[in-house]
């Protein structure tokens, strides 16, 4: 296709442009299944805010919170701003509108993207060394768990000081399997009013890995699963921690203690374990597949409450979350010299519903234009 400078852009050459990328009516179908979604958890910020106002027990700053985050729920992803060419038949997306809520589908979506995205380059440089470890707690009811999850954030830390050898105990090897980083990330299930909080953990370890798997104990189940030395010392060091006791030789490999452990499986990184690393803090959904209740959401509202689902240690410490917006010029004038055939584009706000019906445009995703 001909251009005004001159040069020619053909759609092979386009195709090749990581950034630029068409915008398909399978994605908006999800897109707007999710907003549908959200009219759930829409309702039921309502019911958080009406309750509070009734009973007294919001404070007016409390209660704009609530209604701010009602509404930009309900507005999320509703409206996208375009740029149309009509002769080539192209809409650009230059930007949508996004809550940022830990309740919304479409934005836990994105976040789960994003933090794959910007993850992924540094962990595949330990891909030979990354192992998936998962921690685990007693079940707690909807009371305890912001006091169950904050503690699990200190044990966890602590757990790590003992890895790295910032701290020692006498007579117990823990630098033998070199640990160099991990990243941290809080996952919370839920029953009624029974919540399970535990930690999916990529943790980089030597060379000498974790051993060789020969342990039956009460986590083995009826897989008969068997769990290496490292994994058999973490439940231990994992369930002192959480217990509040102290960390001694005796009372990590003390064999009088074997039944004081909490759950610590440790394998190889698998491919599907990203899913399980980057997936939502909470879901949607009950561990019986039901559509989470008011009562739930409620509880976790507060639980959650500026908690940190994803944090790096070691040689994650200073990964930053990746902005996506942050498109070079160079990108966005690629993709310009591609549709400007001495036509101007018409700027205007589409709701999805609209766009995902219309058959006469192709929709690009490209930057914000300034």
């Amino acid at each position: 296709m001909e251009k005004g400078n001159g040069g020619i852009v053909n759609m092979e050459s386009m195709e090749h442009t990581p950034i630029v990328k068409e915008v398909t009516k399978r994605h908006m179908g999800k897109v707007h299944g999710n907003a549908k979604r959200n009219e759930e958890m829409v309702l039921n910020y309502l019911k958080l805010l009406a309750n509070g106002i009734v009973k007294k027990r919001l404070s007016p700053h409390e209660a704009h919170i609530i209604r701010e985050r009602k509404k930009r729920l309900e507005n999320c992803n509703r409206f996208w701003s375009m740029e149309t060419y009509e002769a080539s038949h192209v809409r650009v997306l230059l930007r949508t509108f996004l809550c940022k809520d830990k309740f919304c589908s479409n934005c836990n979506q994105v976040k789960k993207m994003l933090l794959q995205n910007r993850f992924l380059p540094y962990m595949e440089q330990y891909k030979d060394s990354l192992y998936h470890m998962v921690l685990t707690v007693p079940d707690c009811n909807g009371e305890e768990l912001r006091e169950t999850i904050q503690h699990m954030a200190y044990c966890f830390k602590t757990l790590v000081t003992y890895l790295n050898g910032n701290k020692k105990v006498k007579g117990v090897d823990l630098l033998q399997y070199g640990f160099q980083g991990c990243i941290r990330s809080l996952e919370v299930t839920y029953r009624e009013d029974v919540y399970h909080p535990h930690f999916h953990v990529a943790v980089v370890l030597g060379n000498n890995g974790i051993g060789k798997k020969h342990i039956a104990n009460q986590f083995s189940g009826t897989g008969n699963r068997l769990f290496s030395d490292f994994e058999s010392m973490i439940q231990r060091i994992w369930w002192l921690l959480v217990n509040q006791k102290r960390l001694t030789s005796d009372n990590i490999l003390g064999k009088d203690n074997s039944s004081q452990r909490y759950s610590c499986i440790v394998d190889k990184f698998q491919p599907e374990d990203y899913k399980k690393l980057f997936g939502y803090m909470t879901k949607m959904y009950s561990e019986d597949n039901s559509l989470m209740r008011y009562d739930n959401f409620k509880t976790l509202y507060y639980a959650l409450s500026h908690i940190r689902q994803i944090q790096g240690y070691g040689v994650f410490y200073n990964v930053k979350e990746l902005n996506t917006e942050a498109y070079t010029e160079q990108e966005y004038q690629t993709l310009e010299s591609y549709l400007v055939c001495k036509e101007k584009p018409v700027c205007s706000y589409e709701p999805l519903n609209r766009l995902s019906d219309d058959e006469r445009y192709i929709v690009l995703k490209t930057k914000h234009r300034k």
